[in-house]
Formats: structure tokens, sequence, C-alpha cells
């Protein structure tokens, strides 16, 4: 209410490329670039608040990855996804441009029936305070189609508040189905809550439909970056087709309202994703 309506289109490339320089050693950069109509449509950690630059182009991610056995050590700009849908923070793929990604060290491993993962870094924000973030998180696998998983994460504020955050998970196949729910709280004494639910239905490996319906309180993840916009709940409805093993497209329609008014905030997204 009393807002104007605004339109506009965003066009986003991103190549990235990975190198080896040893037996288990390799260097990886990407370059992004992307061309929004409307710069307030544009990524919202991409510039400097406030800015009107329509097209960017940088070398937004690089580094160095290290991968003995079962494990795999990332040094370097990178994304960052804490919680098993990344309800409690996120700064994926999707992020265009310098000030969208993280600074530091992560983790991925298996042992045994346990996957392990765990980062910790502080933002490359531009404009903005550089925080910093600490997560872990473990799964055991209950069975063939069946994982239970807990995340712990920590979020400081560069002169200000430190929050603690925490997330319970579980996935489960029924037949072609696979249903996966997260809930997450954190220390705020309001507004801490957030739980995501996901419904997928794979036809034929190469196709799929999916459903999540998702809440976000303000201050339930981690410096109000989870993958799910914060303060609002509603509806994702997704389809994704696999072309072949290096072309991939996602289309999502997400109906959501703000929570403190009810006020709609819907987003319609066409994503195609090719490897060469």
């Amino acid at each position: 209410d009393q807002t104007p309506a605004e339109s506009g289109t965003s066009f986003t490339l991103t190549l990235r490329g990975e190198q080896k320089i040893g037996p288990s050693v390799s260097l990886y950069a990407r370059l992004a670039a992307q061309y929004a109509s409307n710069p307030l449509l544009a990524e919202e950690d991409r510039l400097i608040p406030g800015s009107q630059t329509k097209l960017i182009a940088s070398l937004d991610q690089f580094g160095i990855i290290f991968k003995p056995k079962n494990h795999a050590f990332t040094l370097g700009r990178q994304e960052a996804l804490v919680g098993k849908s990344a309800l409690l923070y996120s700064r994926s793929e999707t992020n265009i441009g310098n000030g969208a990604f993280v600074d530091g060290l992560s983790y991925k491993g298996t042992a045994g029936k346990f996957e392990l993962s765990g980062i910790a870094a502080w933002e490359n924000n531009l404009g903005l305070t550089n925080n910093s973030l600490y997560a872990l998180r473990t799964s055991y696998s209950l069975s063939k189609v069946s994982t239970a998983g807990i995340t712990w994460g920590q979020y400081r504020i560069v002169d200000g508040d430190t929050s603690n955050h925490w997330a319970v998970d579980l996935s489960t196949a029924l037949g072609k189905s696979t249903l996966t729910g997260e809930y997450a709280q954190s220390s705020a004494s309001l507004d801490n809550k957030a739980y995501a639910l996901t419904l997928n239905y794979d036809f034929n490996g190469k196709t799929a439909l999916y459903l999540t319906h998702f809440r976000v309180e303000a201050n339930a993840d981690m410096g109000r970056q989870s993958d799910f916009d914060n303060s609002n709940r509603g509806f994702y409805y997704g389809l994704t087709h696999v072309f072949s093993d290096k072309l991939a497209l996602e289309v999502i329609y997400k109906d959501q309202v703000l929570l403190s008014d009810d006020s709609k905030n819907s987003k319609f997204e066409i994503w195609l994703k090719h490897k060469f």
C-alpha cells in the first residue's frame, strides 16, 4: 500500500572454472555479469546501496580447493549455505558480483553414515560492515531412504550483537517422492522461529515438481539472509528438468506475503544452467 509498483528484467551470466595444480589440489575462479533494467530489482547484495548501476561484471569467486579422499576444504571467496535447506543463511551461486559472497574456510566430508560440514568466514560486503559467521552441521543416515541432521550457527555483527542459531532437519523418500523438513530457532527473544517443508516428486529421473511451504520470522535466520525471504511466509512452486549432464532448467513461482501486513511479495524465476 502507498508504494509504487516496480518492474524490470535481469539477465545474468556466470562462468566458473577449476584447474588442477596437484593430485588433490585445484584453483577455482568465477566470472559473473548481470544487466538489470531496473537496479532496484537486481541482486540484493551486489552493489553499494543506492547505486543506479545497471550493468556489472566481476571476478566474484576465487580460491583453492583441497580434496583428500572423502573430504574437501575450500579456502577463498565462496558461496555459503547454512542448514539442510539453507534456512539459516544463504549466499548462493545465484548471487552476482563483489559484495555477494563470503571470504573464509569451509569443509565437507563423510565418515561412515555421517556427513559433516562447516564454515568460518566473514562477508565481503560493499558499503556495509563485514560481519562474520560460523556454522557446523552433521547428518546421519537412518536408513537407505531417510536422513536426520542438526545445524549450529553463529552470526557476529561488527561492533554489534552476536546471535546463536540451531536447526534440525529430516528427509525421507516415499517412492518417487521425497519429503524434507527443517525447523530453526535463534537466541533472539522475539520473532525467532523459521521452518521450511518441501515435497519433491521425481517423474523419471529427469523431470521433477516440488512444493515448498515456509515461514521465516525477522530474527530467526543469520543476518536476515535465509534462502527464503526474511519476514515472509508462503509457497514455492517449482519445476526442474535435466536435458543432459550439461544442461538443466528450473522454473520457480514464489507465492509469498510479508509477515508484517500480509502484503503480496511474489516472484517468478527461470534458470537455465549449462556446463561445458
